[in-house]
């Protein structure tokens, strides 16, 4: 196995580059780094045959599509389609009882284990375990970080090295480096003579190092996955009768209780995979299992609401057509499946499963396995198996075929290049903190943290950085401690001097001012001089220093209101909000608990939640907040309220982890609360980035429907590249209007909101049939536009492209415009 990993560094970088080179190029071909190892490592005379396969992989995994005789297969019930290749068991009759007939024999299970990921070895061979972190900038295949630690009484080492492109984990042995097992900067030096770099590992001197390694790695590590589900009943061949078939008692209702748990999906805690747990849009009930650790979401199409005058069911279509991996169930022997029935863009594997019935009346099942040819193969291998009882054999063959697909699938170009993209962005941040830290410790400057991914720590909390992991200190600190101790003292009112009164359900939050003023230059200037150029809405209120206070002793409370910006000039105190002397609106708390009597000041806080202001003041009292997908726009706008810079330096960080396909719509409805504040705004950019990569989701999202129409705008005029389908988008923009239109007010009907959403779609990428089916009976989109697009498909000639918008470039939209 040593033997193997070196030689896989010996050829590390120009696997890199080649998996680099076939992205850009666009070509169709299996670019899998371990398909790409095989056919540099096969010009080695000294490798072993399968040396370069993986443990649990059998070996035709990742052989060019027609290298095996496995992917030449022919499956009497999976019709055969251009781009697609079959796995499938050939074995006419029992090895047990030389039937041929549908015997009823039990046989052993295929090998059921997960494919292997290269991203969660850190997790579990270097995490909290003694070892080193080094890293440098290649100019060929830009960052590349290296972590090592030794076998314990071993001369080997475990090494694993991330770049953008490959991720190569393994154990090497000193001597077959050449380098001495007790210097470790000899190991790493022979480490980048045999990846053939060109310059040298630099220690990783960061005081978070292995948080941060850990976040990077399992950004790509998914704990859940969603599955579609489809049923074909006999002689029916094309994707709208497929979408159309609904939910019956049969044999399709005992294969999903094979696939998993029916689950009610009104209030339902687990993993949803874009399904709605509220109104019910995509049906009452759905499939869910659990699987080695990891949560399966089944999209079963006849359990969703079938939509009457809707040939294409779009509300079916919209969730499975965007699934990697789908499961295909046949009713009968006497039924086929093809690929090319059902047009999508993202599935990339169809696990097809035909019921039959055995010789004695049992019910049994086929399995064949249809992927893309650029799709990497997968576990477990399916040629030894002929039939399947109904059993948890079946279950766990189907869910660990499931899943290896699904992985397997993130190495054809379509999502490697994503992936790739998205992580050399990662890297590239990590090396340029790295950078920054190493001269900052050179300077004497190294006073905290330049990473703020993780939850902000004060300034002075990290400890000296070092390259090892030291288990005793010269000094001992405990700074979690120090911050818990400080949440708790100073947020409580016994301690406290100054209330806030914030939200529209005006909750007390209980604060000391001399911190305030020491963290903060906004509350140390409310604090001195109580002038009205405040940055924030707020109503301060002096309260008397008598022993007693009444509601009577109340009425006499001086206020004062302070606006966002310049205050206009003659501007009278609103007393509507802060009370009057006939009608007071002092907070129940000081008129009824007698521990508040100590606190002097109070200050009503409009502009910003209950939650988001308490973590601000967790932040400034005690060193530390949580910063939530819930919470990370609210809090950045309050730390530019308040001129807490690092705080809102350390939410702009954070909000890169929070930005998920199912979060994103949410932040998206935050940022418009708070759009007249700058760090709003930069969010608004970062977020519209993040949807131009992920669009396909995001537009499949039941919460996309809930966007108001200023952002459904900013989302739909993105330049989306040809990754989405326009299909997509007219679907996503037919969803929304239909949900949000109001046919009672003037400029809220369905035609009026649509339009000027669709008004970019290149409707010349459409397909003739959808065009003809969807787009033209709808009546948003001008006939002459339609048969225009219908023109240029047949011959791009006979179109004058510069009469219309839709074959021109797509100009980049401005972020803020909704128009």
């Amino acid at each position: 196995m040593s033997e193997c990993v070196l030689e896989q560094l010996r050829v590390y970088k120009q696997v890199c580059q080649k998996i680099r080179t076939s992205l850009v190029a666009g070509r169709e071909e299996v670019v899998s780094p371990r398909t790409v190892s095989r056919s540099f490592l096969d010009s080695y005379d000294k490798l072993a045959p399968a040396s370069s396969t993986d443990s649990g992989i059998f070996p035709e995994d990742g052989a060019a599509p027609g290298d095996s005789p496995l992917r030449s297969c022919e499956c009497p019930f999976v019709e055969p389609a251009e781009g697609w290749v079959v796995e499938y068991s050939k074995k006419q009759q029992c090895e047990k009882c030389g039937n041929g007939a549908l015997c009823a024999c039990p046989h052993p299970p295929p090998s059921l284990e997960l494919r292997p990921l290269a991203e969660s070895a850190y997790r579990q061979y270097f995490y909290q375990q003694e070892h080193w972190n080094y890293f440098t900038e290649e100019p060929d295949i830009g960052p590349c970080i290296l972590s090592i630690r030794r076998q314990a009484d071993t001369q080997n080492f475990r090494v694993l090295i991330r770049s953008s492109d490959h991720y190569l984990h393994g154990v090497v042995g000193a001597g077959q480096l050449g380098a001495c097992e007790h210097s470790r900067d000899e190991v790493v030096t022979a480490m980048a003579r045999e990846l053939g770099l060109a310059s040298f590992f630099k220690p990783a001197q960061f005081p978070n190092i292995q948080q941060e390694l850990l976040k990077i790695d399992e950004t790509f590590v998914k704990s859940h996955h969603k599955v579609g589900v489809l049923r074909v009943q006999q002689g029916q061949t094309t994707e709208e009768e497929i979408f159309a078939n609904q939910h019956q008692p049969g044999p399709f209702d005992e294969f999903l209780n094979v696939l998993g748990k029916r689950v009610c999906l009104q209030g339902f805690k687990g993993f949803l995979g874009g399904l709605d747990s509220e109104r019910d849009f995509t049906g009452q009930h759905s499939v869910f299992t659990d699987f080695s650790g990891l949560e399966v979401m089944f999209h079963v199409a006849p359990l969703m609401p079938w939509t009457p005058n809707d040939p294409q069911q779009v509300n079916k279509k919209r969730h499975i057509g965007n699934d990697i991996v789908c499961v295909v169930f046949l009713d009968n022997a006497q039924t086929v499946f093809s690929p090319s029935w059902v047009r999508s863009h993202f599935i990339h594997c169809y696990i097809v499963v035909q019921h039959v019935v055995g010789a004695h009346g049992q019910p049994l099942y086929k399995v064949a396995v249809a992927t893309r040819s650029t799709v990497p193969m997968f576990p477990p291998d399916l040629r030894h198996v002929g039939l399947f009882a109904h059993s948890h054999i079946l279950h766990n063959t189907l869910l660990a075929k499931a899943i290896n697909a699904e992985r397997a699938s993130y190495h054809a170009p379509k999502f490697l290049k994503l992936t790739n993209r998205s992580r050399a962005q990662l890297l590239l941040e990590m090396t340029a903190s790295l950078m920054e830290y190493a001269m900052a410790c050179k300077q004497g400057r190294a006073t905290r943290k330049i990473s703020r991914r993780s939850n902000w720590l004060p300034i002075g909390a990290s400890r000296p950085p070092s390259p090892m992991m030291d288990s005793v200190r010269e000094k001992f600190s405990n700074n979690e401690k120090l911050a818990e101790d400080f949440s708790i003292g100073f947020r409580g009112c016994e301690l406290a001097d100054v209330v806030f009164i914030v939200g529209e359900d005006r909750i007390p939050l209980y604060a000391v001012k001399a911190i305030l003023a020491c963290r903060s230059k906004v509350f140390r200037t409310m604090f001195k001089e109580a002038l009205p150029q405040m940055m924030s809405p707020v109503v301060r209120k002096r309260v008397t220093s008598q022993p007693a206070m009444s509601p009577q002793s109340c009425r006499k409370t001086k206020s004062k209101l302070t606006g966002i910006g310049r205050r206009k000039k003659n501007a009278t105190p609103d007393l509507a909000r802060s009370g009057s002397p006939e009608n007071p609106r002092v907070p129940f708390s000081f008129q009824e608990d007698p521990r508040h009597l100590q606190i002097r000041e109070q200050y009503v806080i409009e502009s910003f939640s209950e939650e988001v202001f308490s973590e601000m003041l967790n932040y400034l009292l005690a060193g530390s907040c949580a910063i939530q997908p819930s919470t990370v726009v609210g809090l950045a706008c309050a730390a530019e309220c308040y001129e807490v810079e690092e705080l809102k330096q350390a939410c702009f960080e954070r909000l890169l982890e929070c930005l998920t396909t199912s979060t994103i719509c949410g932040i998206l409805s935050q940022l418009e609360k708070y759009l007249s504040y700058s760090a709003a705004k930069t969010m608004v950019v970062q977020s519209l980035e993040f949807v131009d990569s992920h669009a396909a989701d995001i537009l499949c999202s039941p919460d996309f429907l809930r966007l108001s129409e200023h952002m459904v705008h900013l989302v739909m005029h993105r330049d989306m590249g040809t990754e989405v389908p326009e299909l997509v988008k007219v679907n996503a923009a037919f969803a929304w209007g239909k949900l949000n239109a109001k046919p009672e007010r003037e400029g809220q009907d369905f035609r009026s909101l649509v339009t000027p959403l669709v008004k970019q779609v290149r409707l010349h990428l459409i397909d003739p049939q959808d065009i003809m089916k969807i787009l033209a009976p709808s009546g948003i989109f001008d006939p002459e536009k339609l048969m225009a697009a219908l023109a240029y498909q047949v011959d791009p000639q006979s179109v004058e492209v510069d009469d219309f918008t839709m074959f021109r470039p797509r100009k980049k939209s401005t972020v803020l415009s909704s128009r």
